[in-house]
């Protein structure tokens, strides 16, 4: 079986091809808000990498195991000058 992506459990945040999953939904059936979502998390980390030179993931994240909505529900990180 070919996958979508390479070792899809761990957060790779530089990852190349991170576009294309369906988080948002797709088709007829996409989320009107994702551009908005998106918007928000750009802002977020530039302000954040204005303000800090380091931000790391202090463990692993913990995930919301659902069949309906898959995601994250907490993630620590640290964040230093």
């Amino acid at each position: 079986m070919k996958r979508k992506f390479e070792r899809p459990n761990e957060l790779i945040v530089d990852r190349k091809n991170a576009r294309n999953h369906i988080s948002f939904g797709f088709g007829i059936h996409r989320c009107y808000g994702n551009r908005l979502a998106e918007l928000q998390l750009q802002i977020l980390w530039d302000e954040m990498l204005k303000r800090f030179k380091k931000v790391e993931v202090v463990n692993e994240p913990g995930r919301n195991l659902s069949s309906f909505v898959k995601g994250y529900t907490e993630m620590k990180v640290r964040i230093s000058n």
